[in-house]
């Protein structure tokens, strides 16, 4: 699974200076290409990252995977789903993500990580630039409340056949409260938007596994979507014609309204939205 891990380019923008960067993150017992494959299809036409690229958005579209095996799990110190979130902001910052505005779009325990990479960023000036471009997040059945953590680990392990070690995940269950209270205290204050869709059907044998309360971050005037999926298949939208993928479209659309200035540093051109100004 070794090609899977990191931060991998699915597709970029070759015509001109890309408008954004939108970053694809898994949850555990998932990978960076499976988990946003519709079951059975390992195609690029059944896969909607690629979708986002050839959809004339203007977007470099990257999926960012990590080992969500049982090995990478086991501590009796730390919560190594965290210490991913430090990976996640390196791989970011080597390959300069951050200069352009930033659009993650998470599935499960994969929105935690990204909430706990932004906690991070923010706390260290050399990565301000991070918080300054992110401009959205999408939270696909992301488990936001600790109370909800350990029966909700439990079913992910269980529906991931995996024998993922998540012990230290419902011990650390405060340390997930407090960081939803971060992340929805200060979304709204650094202008990231914040989309939520929720699971509405039962996976077989274990029924929802993470449910509408422990789904909602809680942010103002951010309404969650309920979809007919259930835990996997929320991720899986089927075509281009879906109702997610038109709706997370439409989303990113939105966060890159504002103009951005971006600068061709070849040519000394600084573009403002897609109206190029030449500085003297």
């Amino acid at each position: 699974m070794s090609d899977l891990t990191g931060l991998i380019e699915i597709s970029s923008h070759q015509d001109s200076l890309p408008s954004a960067d939108v970053v694809f993150v898994h949850g555990l017992g998932g990978d960076a290409r499976s988990t946003w494959h519709p079951k059975g299809k390992q195609d690029d036409d059944d896969f909607w990252p690629v979708w986002l690229g050839q959809d004339q958005l203007g977007l470099n579209i990257w999926s960012f995977g990590y080992n969500a095996e049982a090995t990478n799990w086991k501590s009796n110190s730390s919560m190594p789903l965290f210490d991913q979130a430090s990976y996640l902001l390196d791989c970011l910052d080597s390959r300069d993500l951050g200069k352009r505005p930033l659009v993650f779009i998470t599935h499960s325990l994969g929105g935690l990580l990204v909430k706990k990479m932004l906690n991070s960023a923010n706390n260290f000036v050399k990565h301000q630039g991070m918080i300054k471009q992110t401009k959205g997040v999408i939270f696909l059945a992301t488990p936001h409340t600790g109370s909800h953590l350990a029966d909700v680990i439990d079913k992910i392990g269980f529906v991931a056949r995996t024998t993922v070690s998540v012990e230290e995940l419902k011990a650390h269950a405060p340390q997930l409260r407090e960081l939803n209270e971060w992340y929805t205290q200060n979304a709204p204050r650094l202008e990231i938007d914040t989309k939520v869709y929720v699971e509405t059907k039962p996976v077989k044998v274990i029924g929802i596994v993470v449910d509408q309360v422990s789904a909602n971050p809680g942010i103002r005037e951010v309404k969650p979507v309920a979809m007919p999926d259930d835990h996997i298949s929320i991720s899986k939208p089927k075509s281009q014609d879906s109702e997610l993928y038109l709706s997370v479209k439409k989303f990113i659309k939105e966060c890159l309204k504002t103009p951005v200035r971006l600068r061709d540093y070849s040519n000394g051109t600084v573009y403002v939205g897609e109206i190029p100004i030449h500085e003297h």
